[in-house]
């Protein structure tokens, strides 16, 4: 027997912190609901759960961006749906025109609520919103470029610096509406408020230049043509610069030939400058090709290219993604020989500091892409393509021949025409700057069917893409919450405590540590037996 040191009582002192441990710890876990509360519980079950617990987050969430991807597909299609129903008007009316029982003047009252609807077709096109975003404008306000309509400005170029107006007798024709210069102008300002007079109520304002004195400034709200025709083919001396327009996406801008100059490119001695860098053309050129491939040369890298006009045989085009300003210092200034058409059409110079408004790229439409799982790469992307009436066909920038829109269903007709006044505003003003389906006679409203029946499967097959979308994504969200709903389920399995187990664990504990309590005290007695050894 000995007492300098209790055996029993260290080894009842040890299993009875033990007990008490086990008996915190079932505690703990029942107090949380939590097998694993900190990593010493389970390190590789807690490393586990967190990754599984990180994937559930990123299903439920992916499974809510699906919703949101519904959302928008129902907002572009809802609206798709109307203009679907004003075409369906527009044809109506269309087959009413084309019957011959009706008389100019009946024609004249549907062919302005043909020009209504259009306008209303834009509107929409244009007005159609997601969250801020454009949904049915071709991409016009996505970063990077957007999917415009290429506006053309054509300006007639000047083929001497002479600005002086008198005896300058002209017709300037814009949208389809002209004016006529027949009077002697002292200066700039008479003819300013003649053609403010004439082209009152088309939304062209006339104004003089202030970066350039005694120079013309046309102002619009939207793209437009300028053409300029002379009474005399020899006084080439109407001087204009070109506006900036911060709404357009993308300008081509076309040189036109000034009413007489050399038919041919030799000597025509010439600096052009775009954006800081300078081509001289210095040499013999025999035809357009030559010059195009001289300048593209020495414009390589700055996003400028030439070529020759598709629209306009023999005429050059500029074309850049960004605004720019085409300057052109002749050696001769009295020469306006720079060759810019090719054949019999005369040549001319570029009117100095034309400002070309800045804009994206045009693209391929609205693109969005949804995030439709919890890792990378699991997505989907929706196009939408411009919807407006352009690029259905039923209007153009411009009068004549029925043309290509730029759905690609939406193909030229045969007979169809434009109007020759421009009815057609793009849906957010008064502005009155396209021309919409001419219905003013059998032949052309006949046609005009085709044409609006072309729309129509466009407009049917956005609508049928957006709902196969929305169906697909339908089907994701199903699959997400599923997916959702076993990880969580498996991620519980290892992180859940089991209750039932739990307590029946925290109730052993807690007897054992009471047990070992009242063991201890017994084993601190059992020293005190030596006392009777000495009594």
């Amino acid at each position: 027997m000995i007492i300098n040191n209790n055996i029993p009582a260290l080894n009842t002192y040890r299993q009875m912190g033990a007990n008490q441990g086990a008996a915190a710890s079932s505690m703990e876990k029942l107090a949380s609901g939590l097998r694993i509360n900190r990593a010493g519980d389970d390190a590789a079950g807690l490393a586990i759960s967190e990754k599984m617990r990180a994937q559930v987050r990123g299903l439920d969430q992916a499974s809510r961006n699906s919703q949101d991807g519904i959302s928008m597909i129902q907002t572009a299609e809802g609206a798709l749906q109307e203009t679907q129903n004003i075409l369906q008007r527009m044809r109506e009316l269309a087959t009413q025109a084309a019957n011959d029982t009706n008389v100019e003047v009946d024609r004249e009252e549907i062919q302005k609520e043909i020009n209504a609807l259009t306008s209303e077709i834009n509107r929409i096109g244009n007005t159609t919103e997601f969250n801020t975003q454009k949904l049915l404008d071709g991409g016009v306000d996505q970063a990077g470029g957007g999917a415009a309509a290429t506006s053309f400005h054509q300006v007639a170029a000047t083929a001497s610096a002479d600005t002086d107006f008198t005896g300058n007798a002209a017709t300037i024709t814009i949208g389809g509406a002209s004016v006529t210069l027949d009077t002697d102008y002292t200066d700039l300002a008479g003819v300013i408020d003649h053609l403010n007079t004439g082209f009152e109520g088309t939304g062209i304002t006339f104004s003089e230049d202030p970066a350039n004195a005694g120079q013309l400034l046309i102002s619009g709200a939207e793209g437009f043509t300028v053409e300029v025709t002379e009474a005399d083919a020899s006084a080439a001396t109407l001087g204009f610069t070109d506006g900036t327009n911060s709404s357009e996406v993308n300008v081509e801008y076309t040189v036109e030939a000034a009413a007489s100059a050399d038919t041919d490119f030799t000597g025509n001695a010439a600096t052009i400058t775009i954006g800081g860098t300078s081509v001289t053309l210095d040499t013999d050129y025999t035809d357009l090709a030559g010059v195009i491939d001289h300048l593209n040369t020495g414009f390589e890298g700055t996003g400028i290219t030439f070529s020759e006009d598709p629209a306009n045989a023999g005429q050059l085009l500029i074309s850049g993604a960004e605004g720019f300003t085409v300057e052109v210092t002749e050696a001769d200034a009295s020469a306006a020989t720079l060759g810019f058409t090719d054949g019999s059409e005369a040549s001319s110079n570029v009117p100095a500091g034309l400002e070309l408004p800045t804009g994206g790229a045009a693209g391929e439409g609205f693109n969005a892409t949804f995030q439709i799982g919890a890792n990378m790469g699991q997505s989907m992307t929706i196009n939408i393509l411009d919807m407006r009436s352009v690029a259905l066909g039923v209007s153009s920038t411009s009068t004549g021949a029925h043309a290509d829109g730029t759905n690609p269903k939406a193909t030229a007709v045969e007979g169809a025409a434009y109007t020759e006044i421009a009815g057609v505003t793009n849906g957010t003003d008064n502005g009155r700057v396209e021309f919409a389906l001419d219905v003013s006679s059998h032949e052309t409203a006949t046609a005009a069917i085709k044409v609006i029946n072309n729309a129509i499967e466009a407009v049917s097959a956005q609508r049928s893409d957006l709902g196969a979308f929305q169906n697909r994504l339908e089907h994701t969200i199903s699959n997400l919450n599923n997916a959702s709903e076993n990880l969580q389920a498996a991620e519980s399995r290892i992180r859940d405590v089991d209750m039932a187990r739990e307590v029946m664990d925290m109730t052993k504990n807690n007897i054992l540590a009471q047990a070992s309590q009242a063991m201890l005290a017994q084993a601190n007695q059992a020293p005190q037996a030596v006392l009777q050894l000495l009594g």
